[in-house]
């Protein structure tokens, strides 16, 4: 190593251009930590989309069942002689309707609940990454500040004793002798 890139790296100056780089480099790995975790926030939103849809689906699904079932009814009555809107015929009718829209809305609860499952995950995620951004920029500024405390310890000016003092009446600079010497 040459004599001129070692007294450049033991000068301060260099010291705080390595801590700065090193500070960025902290915050710019928390930023990019931050946004793993936003789009992570974005995916936990969309599979709960996806699996929304899916029970929007089996509602519907529900609904036609529900249908053919009165449909079924009325039909088999009809068919019989029976008049479908009144006695047993209207009883097993509004039964089947009753059992059909309590699944309609279990259907329709758990479609809530996966939406709001994936709107909770999502702001945890969200959350985390405020989180893991404040921490990398108190990260890095708590580490360039010891860096600069460090450097003010050890490459700020001495108080050392001068070595050559002035004299008392004459102004004439004269060597400092420690006494007993």
């Amino acid at each position: 190593m040459g004599a001129g890139l070692a007294a450049a790296m033991a000068s301060p100056g260099f010291g705080y251009a390595v801590s700065a780089a090193s500070s960025m480099s902290q915050m710019m790995s928390a930023r990019s930590q931050a946004k793993g975790l936003a789009a992570q926030a974005t995916m936990a939103r969309i599979q709960a989309k996806q699996e929304s849809l899916k029970y929007k689906a089996q509602g519907v699904q529900v609904m036609d069942n529900i249908l053919r079932t009165q449909a079924a009814i009325v039909a088999r009555a009809g068919s019989g002689g029976i008049d479908p809107f009144s006695g047993s015929a209207l009883r097993l009718a509004r039964y089947a309707a009753a059992k059909g829209v309590q699944e309609l809305y279990t259907v329709q609860d758990n479609e809530l609940i996966t939406m709001r499952g994936g709107e909770m995950q999502a702001a945890q995620y969200m959350q985390q990454a405020k989180s893991t951004m404040k921490a990398g920029m108190i990260g890095a500024f708590t580490s360039f500040g010891t860096t600069a405390y460090k450097f003010g310890l050890i490459g700020g000016p001495t108080t050392l004793e001068p070595a050559i003092t002035y004299g008392r009446t004459t102004g004439i600079a004269t060597p400092y002798i420690p006494r007993g010497l």
